[in-house]
């Protein structure tokens, strides 16, 4: 290339989308003699802003709409959203000539991924779910390359060029400290910690969960439990720590804890992987979600329970056959290593292959 290495990240509305792709940003930006320079189009008022300006990327917001498949009013309004996002992806597109633009899912990326296509410019799309949601699908047929977790989902998706990589984590989670992290939150360094996590969208229902068998679970254990935004802790009990979600230390918290219950998005997974985290995973009902969890328990890698089902009588069931660290391990197994060299040379490979 000619010029230094231009990439469009596209993705957001959640965290699930972004992390993956300002961990790609940072291995790229560590490449010898790269220098490479990056613009991040996501949603109006989503999570991403933040997580990108802190990074030090530049932010533009562009509109998006969602495509359903129940009834809603939005429904009437939304194909509008989507067409206007096409026509300011595609100006965005114009004005910063990237070399190839990148993806890992959001209906925030699907005009922009057409309007790519148009103007000649390659796509990488990033699928970390074991069944490719509907936005992966209306981008599949306009992208160059899919890098995956599962083989499964290369061939669902027909992809004539796939990748199997392993998970595309932060480097602040890769590199967290057990002895820091119980600096930071005040943990006692010879008693076990449980790391209750929801997410974004499956912090309340957990929640309920935590307020009946924290007492439970401290009788054992020191509980840590990220609440989710705006949402307030669940007691005041000795050895339990709320907070409502933690950016600074999150890789020391994860190294620190024995055992993680979290919902079941592959990005989070894919950080307890890397980590060999023992793992239970409590699905948000109704999404995508239960069928990463049941992939994942065919290979008895991770404890899988429903949230209507998570009491006591199942945790004591768990606890009588719980080994510590040997669901970690096989967790660990279930993926290749850690994937963001892969991720970063599929990147650079693709961008060869602009026509304009």
């Amino acid at each position: 290339m000619a010029s230094a290495l231009r990439v469009l990240l596209t993705g957001g509305g959640s965290g699930g989308p972004t992390t993956p792709l300002l961990a790609l940003a940072h291995t790229l930006r560590h490449r010898p003699a790269l220098h490479p320079e990056f613009l991040f189009l996501g949603t109006q008022q989503g999570p991403e802003r933040d997580l990108v300006k802190k990074v030090g990327i530049e932010f533009h917001a562009i509109p998006s709409g969602k495509l359903r498949r129940y009834w809603d009013l939005q429904n009437f309004t939304d194909p509008f959203r989507v067409l206007l996002g096409g026509l300011v992806g595609w100006r965005e597109l114009r004005e910063f000539c990237p070399h190839v633009v990148v993806s890992a899912g959001s209906f925030v990326s699907v005009p922009v991924a057409y309007a790519a296509r148009m103007l000649g410019v390659p796509q990488v799309l990033l699928q970390m779910d074991w069944r490719p949601g509907l936005a992966n699908r209306l981008m599949a047929p306009v992208s160059q390359v899919l890098a995956c977790h599962f083989p499964e989902t290369g061939f669902d998706l027909k992809f004539a060029d796939w990748r199997r990589i392993g998970p595309v984590v932060r480097p602040e989670i890769m590199n967290g400290n057990a002895e820091k992290a119980n600096t930071q939150f005040g943990l006692e360094p010879h008693r076990p910690v449980l790391l209750i996590t929801g997410g974004g969208q499956g912090a309340q229902g957990l929640n309920r969960i935590v307020s009946g068998l924290c007492e439970l679970w401290l009788s054992e254990f020191q509980v840590v439990h990220l609440t989710g935004h705006g949402q307030p802790p669940c007691g005041n009990w000795p050895g339990y720590h709320a907070y409502e979600f933690v950016s600074e230390g999150l890789g020391n918290l994860l190294v620190r804890a024995d055992l993680v219950i979290s919902r079941a998005g592959m990005g989070t997974i894919g950080e307890l992987a890397v980590l060999c985290k023992d793992t239970v995973l409590v699905p948000l009902p109704g999404t995508h979600q239960e069928e990463n969890a049941t992939a994942l328990e065919r290979t008895e890698a991770v404890a899988v329970v429903s949230q209507i089902n998570l009491d006591a009588e199942w945790w004591s069931g768990f606890r009588n056959h719980w080994n510590s660290g040997t669901l970690g391990k096989q967790l660990a197994q279930v993926f290749p290593e850690a994937g963001n060299d892969a991720f970063a040379d599929l990147v650079l490979e693709t961008a060869q292959k602009r026509t304009v």
